[in-house]
């Protein structure tokens, strides 16, 4: 009997820190367009966002927050219901001070949905969110053994998270027109 092996990774011995790093923050509004792993492959990398799969609005504002080690956690569960599987994403960040600026816009954004991308400590990226599917954003504040500002994004889809083949905004973002005409139209 002949079989087909496959070896998915060494996965033991390797450094393996933990949480996300960074943050980007999109309103779905001003996300245009999304290409699926399908759509645009990434060599190597199944499951994985291409850098240039992602068009959004001129102008269109992105937040970044940047956390300490332990600061923001990602957590994804899937199940299956009537409909299939679906996957519930949940990231929470605990910002230590109750920062007026950051509650300020959190209260200016309320209702908003968005696109999340993130770094991890590892140094692997993820989008969350999608065209008409966004994560909802939800605030606490604590005043307590200290203060503390909690940031959760929460949202649900039928795909589990997708990796991102880059972090870097001027890769993801750049200055290129694209005339959806004609697929390779490109003016840099």
């Amino acid at each position: 009997m002949i079989v087909t092996e496959t070896r998915l990774g060494l996965f033991y011995g390797l450094p393996n820190a933990r949480h996300i790093a960074r943050l980007k923050l999109l309103a779905l509004e001003d996300l245009l367009y999304l290409a699926t792993p399908e759509e645009i492959p990434v060599d190597a990398s199944p499951h994985t966002v291409s850098q240039y799969g992602i068009s959004v609005a001129e102008g269109a504002p992105l937040v970044e927050l940047v956390f300490p080690v332990g600061g923001c956690t990602m957590q994804e569960t899937s199940q299956t219901s009537g409909e299939g599987r679906v996957y519930d994403l949940e990231l929470s960040a605990v910002i230590p001070r109750n920062e007026p600026r950051l509650i300020g816009w959190a209260e200016a954004n309320r209702g908003r949905e968005w696109v999340a991308l993130m770094l991890d400590q590892n140094g692997a990226a993820y989008i969350a969110g999608e065209p008409e599917n966004g994560l909802a954003l939800f605030t606490g504040r604590s005043i307590r053994d200290a203060n503390a500002v909690t940031l959760t994004l929460r949202g649900r889809s039928w795909h589990s998270l997708y990796f991102l083949e880059s972090f870097d905004s001027a890769a993801l973002f750049a200055e290129t027109e694209f005339d959806l005409e004609f697929g390779s139209s490109f003016n840099a």
